[in-house]
């Protein structure tokens, strides 16, 4: 699909140890979702595509951790290198619909007062407010 038509690109999915990345291109977006348990197997690995989601020239990446079922300070530190590289490059960096457990230790580290976190319901508004 072409990105001038207000669609995403299909997903580019990269399965790892011990989660599953999915990617998609949005016009203004790009769309980071894992899926499983993100540690040390995988954490350099997702903080590589983020960092490559922030070098996309799009104005928001859109971290979607609705998926994410654990996670420890090796998915502490992928989250974070997608925040410096997004903020190095003035791009907007959310991190949308964490579970319960993982919006927990956002809590605890700090991190929810210092990263853009996006309800579901903002999230579900649709394409165009991608």
């Amino acid at each position: 699909m072409e990105e001038s038509s207000g669609l995403a690109s299909a997903p580019v999915r990269q399965i790892l140890s011990t989660c599953t990345v999915d990617v998609e291109m949005w016009p203004n977006t790009v769309v980071v979702s894992i899926v499983g348990e993100l540690d040390m197997a995988d954490g350099d690995q997702v903080g590589k595509v983020l960092i490559d989601a922030a070098q996309a020239r799009k104005p928001i990446i859109r971290l979607d951790l609705a998926g994410l079922t654990f996670a420890d300070s090796s998915a502490i530190k992928a989250i974070l290198m997608g925040a410096q590289a997004a903020e190095e490059r003035g791009v907007t960096y959310e991190l949308a619909n964490p579970h319960d457990r993982v919006r927990r230790l956002l809590e605890v580290t700090g991190l929810s007062n210092v990263l853009t976190i996006v309800d579901e319901a903002v999230y579900l508004e649709g394409p165009n407010s991608l």
